[in-house]
């Protein structure tokens, strides 16, 4: 937020011309709120197909798409994810279900804005890991030292899914702690974009946010 200060000179002109004429001065304060634009897929699910091929291999029939997303800014931003539901549901039978912690996700930075840590623009939890999708907010990106702030041109993401359990060499996924159903699963998720505190993330290398609001 940004403080305004307005200053108001007013001629007393309703006097008598032999009196001293002195300017009264009005101090008012008008606070600046951050704009803060998120802009993605208005649809934001989850979405994927499994099939068993035997008794402990799956093949994946369908991959979740990658998400593409952008922030505008005046002021400094963190931005986090939760699902809506702890479990994906089945879309042909919807008794099936499978913990949302099946899939996790990585944040790509395409932008100008440098996502390497505290010190730089942007803080990114998933910069060198995969984070798990919980049900609970979980903290992505936040501002570093050098403040998030910027258009579309800086502040650009693609978001991608992950199976954690994932061979590569065999292009097949082996889910030996899973028994599940054929079919395409599917879970709501929310992307949550706020104003910054000072500088840092909480869950980031153990540190907590500075001034969080």
């Amino acid at each position: 937020m940004g403080v305004a200060v307005l200053l108001f000179l007013l001629g007393i002109s309703f006097l008598p011309l032999y009196a001293q004429q002195k300017p009264v001065i009005i101090q008012a304060e008008a606070r600046l709120e951050s704009v803060l634009i998120l802009r993605m897929t208005p649809e934001r699910y989850v979405e994927f197909g499994i099939e068993q091929v035997n008794e402990d291999l799956y093949h994946i029939t369908k991959h979740p798409d990658d998400v593409m997303f952008s922030v505008e800014s005046t002021g400094n931003w963190d931005l986090a994810i939760s699902a809506n539901d702890p479990y994906f549901t089945g879309e042909n039978d919807a008794s099936h279900k499978v913990p949302v912690d099946f899939i996790g996700l990585t944040i790509e930075n395409t932008g100008s804005n440098w996502d390497n840590g505290l010190f730089s623009n942007i803080a990114n939890a998933t910069k060198d890991t995969i984070i798990y999708l919980e049900d609970e907010r979980t903290e992505l990106l936040a501002s570093g030292m050098r403040g998030t702030i910027g258009g579309s041109e800086m502040n650009s993401f693609i978001l991608r899914w992950k199976f954690f359990y994932e061979d590569e060499s065999l292009r097949t996924l082996k889910f030996s702690d899973f028994s599940i159903p054929d079919d395409l699963y599917k879970v709501g998720y929310t992307i949550t974009l706020s104003e910054s505190g000072k500088y840092g993330i909480e869950g980031i290398n153990g540190e907590e946010k500075a001034d969080a609001p």
